[in-house]
């Protein structure tokens, strides 16, 4: 077992036990099948970025609390091929960094696949993301009035909105931050 498996596994059991849930409850809860989670805690599976938005929202977390294995350490040097990765419908995703204050701060480096559309559900109120794109073209933001964006163009909308990402050309890259209070 990996890493990246292990931690997914001991976060969900934690932040279950500490909100008080049984699986059979959070499997309810975020309409993720019960059989699903067992595995996911047991280290087992490959969960989608859907099946992992839907427990971080229930457990009412920000996505990292799920996915990234702890650190105490003074000075984190994440590798290029390291990192927990999160797939989805049209993303890859690796998590880079998470920041901590008043608000939490997730940093993903993102790849979009070309033809396809990753429709994200709304996450908790008050959560705004951030995406900068580095090579091609996307567009991007609130499901009802997504803009499209070229390399080295920004963009800041509510990710408490259904959001979409797309992109529109083969090769773009993309770093997108994920602001939560």
């Amino acid at each position: 077992m990996d890493e990246p498996v292990n931690a997914l596994a001991a976060n969900l059991r934690r932040l279950r036990g500490e909100r008080g849930l049984s699986t059979v409850a959070l499997a309810r809860d975020s309409g993720v099948a019960r059989a699903t989670l067992a595995q996911l805690e047991a280290g087992r599976g490959n969960p989608t970025l859907e099946t992992l938005y839907a427990l971080a929202n229930t457990l009412e977390v920000a996505l990292a609390d799920v996915i990234a294995p702890s650190t105490a350490a003074d000075v984190e040097v994440v590798r290029a091929a390291e990192g927990p990765r999160v797939t989805g419908a049209a993303v890859r995703a690796r998590l880079v960094a998470r920041l901590s204050g008043r608000a939490s701060v997730e940093l993903y480096e993102l790849s979009l696949r070309p033809g396809r559309r990753q429709v994200s559900a709304a996450h908790p109120t008050g959560v705004v993301e951030h995406l900068l794109v580095h090579a091609g073209r996307a567009r991007a933001g609130p499901e009802s009035a997504p803009v499209e964006l070229g390399a080295g163009d920004y963009a800041r909308y509510p990710g408490s909105v259904a959001h979409v990402y797309q992109a529109l050309e083969p090769g773009l890259t993309a770093t997108l931050l994920i602001e939560s209070p």
